[in-house]
């Protein structure tokens, strides 16, 4: 049973019952508007993304606080609250049973920094009270948990306001190559830190990349594990070429691992998401560089 002993109260509009959340927990965003739309997953990711568009006044709010034990400790209070206030909950899952990248990337996410959802560790829930939804998104960095609620109201009537937090606490700064395992052990992803790219570039040209050396020594070690090579982008340029780019990033470090470290195909599969996961801001020349990487992700261990 999971018994915070600081609460704070979370409020929402309308339909949504006033949620508790730990004392600790700090605002990073906040949006309201009057009338917009929401998607909201009702199945997991197969080919497709099982979803209703919902329309009214909708309240978006993410908040970040020190993570007790994982995810479910922050999503199962949250859930507990809402079946007690005569919401029903219509879908609920768990990174891969979601459907993993894909689901993440068809859902409405607030964008980094103020949300960070960790591709290996994330919990989704959809609830329905009359004509209203709510969906909640609960993810981790390190040691910190983030939630994200969305509140869909038709019949709530409210003003549009945006509010970002001024300085949200930024990401776990890049490991060292010898820590890639511990890692991928305690978070299931990893930055491949010394793939580095120049804007636009997609090749990997030097002799040897100790962080591929090291993927491989962890995947040879756990021959059940498979794992997704996620590709970013910086912010410069359009959406599509940005994408195109990431991909390609991630297939790059894909046929080194194959190729030079030995590492079955089937084991090892590629992404790229461009520039809608940033992992600090892209207004600077050393966070468009550090933007630019290609992530390690654990999909099975099975």
């Amino acid at each position: 049973m999971i018994r915070p002993l600081l609460l704070m109260v979370l409020a929402l509009p309308a339909q949504a019952q006033d949620l508790t959340l730990p004392a600790q927990a700090r605002s990073t965003f906040t949006e309201t508007r009057a009338l917009a739309s929401h998607r909201v997953a009702t199945g997991p990711f197969r080919d497709s993304l099982p979803s209703v568009t919902a329309e009214g006044a909708v309240t978006r709010q993410v908040w970040q606080v020190p993570i007790p034990q994982g995810t479910l400790d922050l999503l199962a209070p949250l859930r507990d609250q809402l079946e007690a206030d005569g919401w029903a909950i219509i879908f609920s899952c768990a990174t891969r049973a979601c459907g993993g990248f894909d689901f993440r990337f068809e859902i409405d996410v607030t964008p980094a920094p103020e949300m960070f959802v960790d591709l290996s560790d994330f919990r989704y829930l959809a609830a329905r009270k009359s004509d209203a939804w709510t969906t909640l998104l609960v993810s981790r960095s390190g040691d910190l948990g983030y939630i994200q609620t969305t509140l869909v109201d038709p019949e709530a009537e409210v003003e549009t306001t945006v509010k970002s937090a001024s300085a949200p606490v930024p990401p776990p700064a890049r490991q060292p190559q010898g820590d890639l395992a511990e890692a991928l052990r305690a978070t299931g992803r990893a930055v491949l830190a010394d793939l580095v790219f120049e804007t636009g570039s997609t090749d990997l040209s030097a002799d040897s990349y100790p962080s591929l050396a090291a993927l491989a020594e962890f995947l040879t070690a756990n021959p059940e594990t498979t794992i997704a090579l996620v590709g970013h982008t910086d912010a410069e340029g359009g959406a599509e070429g940005n994408m195109a780019i990431s991909r390609r990033r991630a297939q790059s470090a894909r046929t080194l691992l194959i190729e030079r470290y030995g590492i079955a195909a089937n084991r090892v599969e590629t992404h790229g998401v461009g520039f809608f996961a940033p992992i600090t801001r892209n207004d600077t020349p050393e966070g468009r560089e550090t933007n630019r990487r290609v992530e390690a992700v654990i999909t099975s261990t099975e």
